[in-house]
Parts: structure tokens; sequence; C-alpha cells
């Protein structure tokens, strides 16, 4: 999933972006949500109160006080991508040098590049990404995946068992599986109930395993073929 905060001032240029958004979100098959404002009061109250991955901010004479708009964005979340909307093109340099800008779109909006720098976006998150992310009574969650130890499917719920604490989302292990495959952290599938961390693994015995701080999980006699293999 992809966060998406939209500001824009004129409603129609708002209505186009979310439209060109969720037409990538079909075709693509990515889950984005997205938040449009088109008053600057509003997406600076939901700005704090919200991690977005992705900014769309649009600019016109008003640069010095969007600026301190995505510095204040910056300084919440340092990860979030800003791209801003602009009908002078010439402020490229600027808001390069002075407003962490990740692309220049100029007004009117050309669909596919538009569509391309979305992408950009998104492929360079999934590369860079060293989160889990989940979504528990229409809250979004974020937690880092060296803080998890294993994943515990519990009926209709998945448990996350991290270093300190203990919190559940709906859902199932297949989807986690297929949702971090594409990420950098090493989990392995060692039963249909455990998904583990493959670093906090400390040994592996024929029907068991021992994470390091004294869990012990059940493995399947196929999954432990498996799992000698790639350790």
């Amino acid at each position: 999933m992809i966060k998406v905060g939209i500001y824009d001032s004129d409603i129609l240029i708002l209505s186009e972006m979310e439209n060109l958004l969720l037409q990538l979100e079909s075709v693509r098959k990515i889950f984005i949500d997205i938040d449009v404002f088109n008053e600057k009061s509003d997406f600076l109250s939901h700005m704090n109160d919200e991690v977005y991955d992705l900014i769309y901010l649009s600019i016109q004479d008003d640069y010095k006080e969007i600026i301190a708009i995505a510095q204040e964005a910056k300084d919440y979340n340092p990860h979030v991508t800003i791209i801003y909307l602009a009908e002078d093109e010439s402020l490229w340099k600027l808001l390069l040098e002075e407003a962490h800008m990740f692309r220049l779109i100029t007004k009117p909006i050309d669909h596919n590049f538009f569509c391309k720098c979305f992408m950009n976006v998104y492929d360079k998150m999934r590369a860079d990404k060293n989160y889990f992310e989940y979504k528990y009574r229409r809250k979004l969650c974020r937690v880092i995946f060296n803080d998890i130890l294993f994943f515990e499917s519990s009926g209709r719920y998945i448990i996350i068992h991290t270093k300190e604490e203990e919190t559940k989302m709906i859902g199932t292990l297949n989807t986690i599986e297929c949702q971090i495959s594409t990420s950098k952290a090493a989990f392995c599938r060692v039963h249909q109930s455990y998904l583990v961390n493959e670093k906090y693994i400390k040994n592996i015995e024929r029907t068991s395993l021992l994470l390091f701080n004294g869990t012990r999980l059940p493995i399947s006699k196929r999954r432990y073929q498996l799992l000698k293999e790639r350790l």
C-alpha cells in the first residue's frame, strides 16, 4: 500500500489527479490510500496524524508557504516523497535546491508523465522499504521488519510478535508472504501457522526451532529440510 496526500486549491485538478491514481490502482493492482485537500489548513491538520509516503503539492506565488509545508512534512516523516505541481516550470531549480523535490509536474497535467512519476516513486519505495504496514480498525500501522520476531496465524487474525510487544491484524500468512516478498527482509514459513524472521533463529531441530528470545516454535518436516538448506 502507498499512502498519498494531495493539496491543490483547484478542485478540478484534485479530481483529475485522484482519478489518475485510481486508474493506476486498478491497472497496476496497487492499493493506493488517497487523501485530497483544497485548503492548506486542512492538509496541515492531517499531515501530523497520517504517515504519507507521497505528497503532491501545488505551488504558485505562495511558494514560501508551500516550501515550509514540505519541510514540516519531511521533519515529521523523513522518508516522504514530494512531487510539486506548478504552471511555471522555472521553479524547478528553487524546488530542487530548497524544497526536497522529487519531480515537478507542470500544468496542464501530462497524464503519461504523471503516471510515470508515480511509478518511479512506487518502485523506489518498494526497493527501500524496511517496514511492514497493515490496517487495523481503520488505522494505518507500521512496524520495522528488524523488530518483528515472527507472525502467528490465529483464526482470522495474525498476531505480530515484536521484541517489545504483540499486536494483531486481520489477514492470512499467505497474504503477508506475498506482501513482504519484494522487501529485503528475510522471513521463512516454518509451519502453516508461523512466519519467522530468520535473523532471530538460534537453532533448528527436526520438529521445532528456538529463537534467541527463548521462544520455541513447531516446524514441519518439509519446511525443516527447506530451512536447513537456506540457513
